[in-house]
């Protein structure tokens, strides 16, 4: 039985909101300044912001004693896709099938949303592990959907579909 729980963030849920922002911030940081810009921090900043009811979900996993340990969240890209963002599990959590469980959710909450199609963005050689479970789930390669040309040119990064 896992040690976590998964839930959807109500959009006005300060508590967890916050927790939320650490986790994104953990996050921003763990990739550093190379792949970050000023608009994840505008982001963070902004939550719910992008994944905001109606149109988008927030999850945060929380251990058993109710700190974060794990976030992802789904927002609308263009019309009948939504982007998958900011999956991140912390290193103790980590290797405990969290990060699937994560993912699981938004792209369920992705289906419940009628969005047909889910993206995301991945860097193979930063994230191996989360590249391949994307390939495991079915996600395959698409062109670029999002200009990057703010993240150093020597990143490489994958664009990943999945039909719904």
């Amino acid at each position: 039985m896992p040690e976590w729980r998964i839930d959807q963030v109500a959009d006005d849920d300060a508590a967890r909101l916050q927790q939320v922002r650490e986790l994104f911030r953990e996050y921003q940081e763990w990739l550093g300044e190379v792949v970050c810009s000023l608009r994840l921090a505008e982001e963070i900043a902004s939550l719910p912001g992008p994944y905001a009811s109606p149109e988008g979900r927030l999850f945060l996993a929380t251990a058993e004693d109710g700190v974060g340990v794990g976030c992802i969240g789904v927002r609308p890209h263009h019309g009948p896709a939504c982007e998958i963002k900011r999956l991140y599990v912390r290193p103790q959590a980590r290797s405990t099938g969290l990060g699937s469980a994560l993912i699981g959710a938004a792209i369920e909450a992705s289906r419940e949303l009628g969005y047909a199609e889910a993206l995301v963005t991945t860097l193979p050689d930063t994230m191996p592990i989360a590249a391949a479970m994307y390939e495991r789930l079915g996600f395959e390669p698409t062109e670029p959907f999002f200009d990057h040309s703010h993240v150093d040119e020597r990143i490489r990064m994958t664009y990943l579909r999945l039909g719904l």
